[in-house]
């Protein structure tokens, strides 16, 4: 089974049982603080100390039912849930519209033209986010595929699970330095933004290069080929080995053993920690 798919799967469905919304998290990196938004790892860093108040308050036994993950791991989780999560579209103006051409710059329409609501800084921390969260999550499942990559797992279940648990075992400074380290890459280099109307978005930045961000999560094209997304991971098509396809769950329904609730659902609260 593609591990990608696997791993992706694993996180957002902590996500869910967490009740939290990974477009919650993408709108809250973006805030302004101050005069200016804050770089993508500075702002996973301030959730940190008040992810942990918010595990202490609840009961460790009633948390470890429902995430394997401590309150820094839950924080350091976050960048991968944006960098899965599915999009379509720009979700902040990318068209700079503050330069008219002199073709169109008239009394009358300089009269009637609406003021400029383009924020450069807001279309940049957007792309940034969206690039450093593909690279960090490309490490990050590489780090996992590490650990349990020659593993034979018993169905996906038990896959979501050892995913789970691999990442609690990364060490924080390890995935501190990752995001660091992505976040860095896009600080030094150079975006443009595609606007020729696919629906998507689709931009590059030299050197890291190429980022669209679809249905499919971010996928990331660098040294001719697909590095992260599609099913890649460091640009190699990597499978998890599994047993059984079927998840528990979903056998002891066909046995009718065990039923699905029609009426379960999740409501995002973006929110970090784990869910009452």
């Amino acid at each position: 089974m593609p591990a990608l798919g696997i791993m992706a799967d694993a996180f957002m469905t902590d996500f869910a049982a967490r009740e939290i919304d990974p477009g919650l998290l993408s709108r809250y990196m973006l805030e302004r603080q101050r005069d200016e938004i804050p770089q993508f790892d500075l702002m996973i860093e301030n959730l940190v100390e008040p992810t942990r108040a918010e595990i202490r308050s609840q009961d460790p036994a009633a948390i470890s039912r429902i995430t394997p993950l401590d309150a820094d791991h839950m924080v350091y989780a976050a960048p991968i849930g944006i960098a899965m999560q599915a999009r379509k579209g720009w979700q902040v103006q990318a068209i700079d519209d503050r330069r008219v051409d002199p073709a169109f710059d008239t009394p009358f329409f300089r009269a009637h033209r609406p003021p400029s609501t383009y924020d450069p800084d807001l279309h940049i921390r957007y792309m940034e986010m969206l690039a450093a969260s593909a690279i960090y999550a490309n490490t990050v499942f590489g780090l996992i595929d590490e650990t349990i990559g020659n593993v034979r797992l018993s169905n996906p279940e038990a896959a979501r699970r050892e995913i789970l648990e691999a990442f609690q075992k990364i060490p924080v400074t390890t995935l501190h330095a990752a995001l660091q380290d992505a976040v860095g890459t896009m600080v030094e280099g150079r975006f443009s933004t595609d606007l020729t109307g696919s629906g998507n978005i689709h931009f590059t930045h030299a050197p890291a290069g190429d980022f669209v961000a679809d249905a499919r999560g971010i996928t990331w094209t660098k040294a001719g080929g697909t590095w992260f997304g599609d099913g890649r991971i460091s640009g190699q098509n990597i499978n998890l080995r599994l047993a059984s396809t079927s998840a528990v769950s979903q056998r002891q329904a066909q046995t009718g053993n065990q039923g699905t609730d029609a009426n379960a659902g999740v409501e995002g609260s973006g929110k970090i920690g784990a869910g009452q």
